[in-house]
């Protein structure tokens, strides 16, 4: 572990530690009565750790290369940080810092690994609408298909889709597909795909270590896109980070909402 991942990871165990301040009591949750889940999605859940335990936790965070996220889970406040820049959402905007940095594409970026990371369990969030789909093989492997849409109004891209496709026997997820369309704001029938593995415990919930891209044409599984992700140093606790963390410093510049590109 470099010296900036342990300074990181320092920090967030401080910035865990229980709080005197009013956080607990006055941070709105993202967390509903899960009453709206799918029987599907909820059997994933279990599979993983069940929608309950995770709905306890209120800290993620980890290291993907030399950027290191930390996420309040009941608020969905972030903070991306690298030897270059600053990403912050403070529950209003995203900002970033230095101010001299191109922003354009922070919006979308800020918590786009977050949401990958932390599938299937992100797609209990309120808004969210379940279909079970045809089943289908992926590497000469059949899976059971879930596929996710959302309300309208409901994030910054409710036309996005996923379909989680779950092994049978296991119930947990092994897939991905997922649709684009924040840069276009239009539907879409165009797919990619990400492969999960190396999945661990942690704090009685599985979370993954490794996303890995693939293409996928005509339905067809194809070569490995890249070197994938890596995650490390991951670290999931049910006390609250500071909300310090979060609060979008002096000189910051805010990222516009969709910059069109």
């Amino acid at each position: 572990m470099n010296k900036y991942a342990q300074l990181f990871v320092m920090t967030v165990l401080m910035a865990c530690q229980p709080s005197q301040s009013s956080n607990e009591s006055t941070e709105e949750s993202t967390y509903k009565n899960p009453d709206h889940l799918s029987a599907a999605l909820t059997l994933g859940f279990e599979a993983h750790g069940s929608y309950e335990m995770w709905s306890q936790m209120k800290t993620l965070s980890y290291q993907r290369g030399d950027e290191s996220t930390i996420t309040n889970l009941h608020n969905r406040k972030i903070r991306l940080e690298s030897e270059e820049r600053v990403i912050g959402f403070d529950g209003e905007e995203v900002w970033v810092t230095p101010d001299s940095l191109d922003a354009s594409r922070a919006r979308f970026y800020h918590n786009l690994y977050f949401y990958f990371y932390a599938m299937p369990f992100v797609v209990g969030d309120p808004g969210a609408i379940y279909e079970e789909v045809e089943s289908r093989q992926l590497m000469g492997k059949e899976y059971k298909g879930i596929k996710v849409s959302y309300q309208e109004n409901v994030g910054d891209a409710p036309d996005d889709n996923y379909i989680l496709w779950v092994d049978p026997d296991t119930n947990r997820m092994e897939w991905l597909m997922y649709t684009v369309t924040y840069r276009s704001g239009e539907p879409s029938e165009s797919y990619s795909l990400i492969k999960y593995d190396g999945w661990n415990e942690f704090n009685g919930l599985l979370l993954p270590t490794t996303l890995q891209w693939y293409t996928f044409e005509g339905d067809t599984v194809g070569e490995a896109r890249g070197n994938g992700a890596l995650f490390e140093n991951i670290l999931l606790d049910n006390s609250s980070p500071a909300d310090s963390l979060f609060e979008m410093p002096e000189g910051a510049q805010i990222a516009p909402l969709n910059s069109g590109i």
